[in-house]
């Protein structure tokens, strides 16, 4: 039996589906807009995707997203478009409720395989592999992801790893979260991106939306390249989810 409350998901490296659930069946529907630019030069990117989540089986989800980029490499460039589509598949290896600690190992890929520039919520290869974990102690959650990429070139590693460290506004997180996300993909040739977020829930009111906005900025990054932003993401609520935040 899974916990009263859900676990609350940071916005950027957020799991393919909840990384606490254990109920087939469940859908939810997210769509997430992001405005990237760089300090100087024009350099700038709107990027937004529309994503599905289902948990076809108790301890096997999987999203399928597709997306839409519109942004140029500088003020000189032509402005160009593109579609694409990304999609992961999750299984979930170990649920302790008791302790409220999580286990899930998560499969991702996209088309176009080329990286578009700063995406803060993805990987710059186009396939990773990915054990995610999730733990609740008190009023603070902390997750974290381990991961291999796959199909590209690199600047130092293959791989990434993700923290957050997420707190209610209130203590029950009744009305939603703030927390703060760190992400080091050593594909990137400047691995650090850090995003303070703020999530505000309505659930409680009768409304099974949730609204979360990130500020990200990939550290160290030139200032002529893409390098800082902001990304929303607007959640409508499982069931699961609602009805935990009614209670």
């Amino acid at each position: 039996m899974g916990p009263t409350t859900p676990l609350p998901e940071s916005v950027l490296t957020e799991s393919a589906t909840d990384v606490d659930a254990e109920e087939a069946g469940e859908i939810e529907l997210e769509a997430n807009l992001a405005t990237i630019g760089a300090q100087r030069g024009g350099a700038r990117a709107l990027l937004s995707s529309v994503e599905v989540e289902w948990r076809a089986l108790r301890n096997l989800g999987v999203r399928l997203e597709p997306s839409y980029e519109r942004g140029r490499a500088d003020a000189a460039s032509r402005t160009r478009d593109e579609f694409g589509f990304a999609g992961a598949v999750a299984v979930g290896l170990f649920h302790d409720y008791a302790r409220d600690a999580h286990l899930q190992l998560e499969l991702l890929g996209r088309v176009p395989s080329e990286s578009h520039g700063f995406a803060p919520d993805e990987t710059v290869l186009p396939a990773a592999a990915d054990l995610v974990s999730a733990v609740r102690r008190g009023r603070f959650t902390f997750r974290g992801t381990v991961g291999a990429e796959a199909f590209g070139a690199f600047a130092h590693a293959p791989m990434h790893v993700d923290f957050a460290v997420l707190t209610g506004i209130r203590r029950d997180a009744r009305f939603g979260f703030v927390g703060l996300e760190a992400r080091t993909d050593l594909a990137r040739a400047n691995p650090f991106v850090l995003a303070p977020e703020v999530v505000a829930d309505a659930s409680s009111l009768g409304i099974p939306l949730r609204l979360g906005v990130a500020l990200p900025v990939n550290i160290g990054a030139d200032a002529t390249s893409q390098s800082y932003g902001l990304f929303a993401r607007l959640i409508l609520l499982t069931d699961r989810e609602a009805r935990a935040e009614r209670e």
